[in-house]
């Protein structure tokens, strides 16, 4: 058996086999308490750093001998050993207590960060705002980003299932606004303006449905979602700027608002307009893109990934992806 003791040498999740002791500090993604077949509870943890997650789990003698008071968003200092359960690799926990950050010797390995330059990406978005016609459509979405510059830098896309980590909304709004631009050069009748508009401002609901230290959702992410939420943020900068009366107000809330495609996907409405289905099909696309190549972060010899629920499958990283036996 592969054996690796772990102490201040961290090893990324994505490296981790069957058979390692693991010694070594995790942030807490999810903490829920289970029942096993026979009726014991059992913690089941998810594990992360700046790689990936893995499955960790406490079982009841454990249970007993630890402090269970860390929290979704703590960090925690676990030790452990790795094993197959099926196909996927788990953490079964032997001590785990909460930590510090001042204890942590790296930081950049527990904290995952776009790799995009985001001050570069920053300006390239704002550029493509100065050009948006007419003027009172550059306006709204200037002074609307501009108010809330600082967080749309910083914030995660998404909770768990793509760009989730420090700077993935900015990272994901500029990857859906290339993939917008590139494909109105393709498609006649699109109006370039609201499409763009609609691309940047497509998740802006997001800076108040999430809570960036512990990525879970904020009361009012909770009660109204990232897409009323960005509506609002939206109404109010357009009525602060005396441009409710805008003709083309309504076809914006209205990218904003269909985004998602489906009502069972969190629309509130399908998209009906040109504008509205494209930036639908580049967010989905661009969304899509980014799960299978998270996924393709660990593959094994024949360069299929683990199973992901998001894929219903094992994501395939063709032949160039296979690794010698």
């Amino acid at each position: 058996m592969d054996e690796t003791t772990v102490n201040n040498n961290h090893i990324l999740v994505k490296d981790l086999k069957p058979g390692f002791e693991v010694l070594q500090f995790f942030v807490v993604s999810s903490k829920e308490t289970r029942k096993t077949k026979n009726g014991q509870d059992y913690l089941n943890l998810s594990l992360s750093d700046m790689s990936g997650s893995i499955i960790g789990k406490i079982w009841e003698n454990a249970m007993k001998i630890n402090r269970l008071d860390f929290e979704t968003g703590d960090f925690v200092k676990v030790k452990g050993n790795t094993q197959l359960f099926g196909e996927n690799l788990q953490l079964n926990v032997e001590r785990i207590r909460k930590s510090e950050i001042s204890e942590i010797p790296n930081l950049n390995y527990l904290i995952k960060k776009t790799a995009f330059d985001v001050e570069f990406v920053c300006d390239q978005i704002m550029e493509d705002v100065e050009h948006l016609l007419p003027q009172e459509l550059s306006q709204l979405v200037k002074t609307l980003l501009l108010r809330e510059l600082n967080k749309f830098k910083m914030f995660p896309a998404a909770r768990k299932i793509h760009h989730a980590y420090i700077g993935g909304l900015i990272e994901h709004t500029f990857t859906v606004l290339t993939k917008v631009k590139a494909m109105t050069e393709l498609i006649p009748g699109i109006n370039e303006n609201l499409a763009i508009a609609g691309a940047i401002l497509h998740d802006i609901g997001k800076l108040y449905e999430i809570d960036p230290q512990t990525k879970s959702r904020t009361l009012e992410g909770r009660l109204k979602g990232h897409v009323m939420l960005g509506l609002e943020l939206l109404r109010d900068t357009a009525k602060e700027l005396d441009l409710l009366e805008a003709s083309w107000l309504s076809e914006l809330e209205h990218i904003m608002l269909s985004h998602h495609g489906e009502l069972q996907f969190g629309a509130l409405v399908k998209p009906l307009t040109r504008e509205a289905i494209l930036v639908h099909f580049m967010d989905n696309l661009d969304s899509k893109l980014k799960i299978i190549d998270e996924a393709l972060e660990k593959t094994d010899s024949k360069g299929f990934s683990d199973y992901n629920k998001y894929l219903e499958g094992r994501a395939y990283a063709g032949s160039h992806g296979m690794t010698e036996e």
